[in-house]
């Protein structure tokens, strides 16, 4: 017995749904290799720090303050005024003279040497 074989063609709507869903997938395959190029490669890059050893060279209070709120406890908050204070080093890295800062978005917002 010869099995029938039946070709079937497509309408023109059903073409160009086929045609799209075709290319969400694949825009969304690209999306995701630039997605991972371009945020997530950087992003993984900033969490590879190298130790460093840093020697004070000097302090110097600048003669500014800031305001600071704290908590210490259920019934303990306030307001305090703290003098602003640069502290130099010395980095063992790249043997280089630099501001210290706390954190890095100190860091981005004052970027002074």
């Amino acid at each position: 017995m010869a099995k029938l074989r039946v070709a079937y063609e497509y309408t023109e709507a059903e073409d160009k749904s086929i045609r799209l869903g075709l290319f969400l997938i694949i825009s969304g395959v690209v999306s995701l290799f630039i997605f991972g190029f371009c945020w997530l490669s950087p992003a993984l890059q900033d969490l590879q720090a190298t130790e460093a050893n840093c020697t004070v060279l000097s302090v110097q209070q600048i003669g500014e303050v800031f305001e600071c709120t704290f908590t210490c406890g259920a019934d303990c908050r306030g307001t305090s005024q703290y003098p602003c204070v640069q502290v130099y080093v010395n980095n063992s890295e790249s043997n280089s003279r630099a501001l210290l800062h706390s954190d890095e978005h100190q860091l981005l917002t004052n970027p002074k040497i």
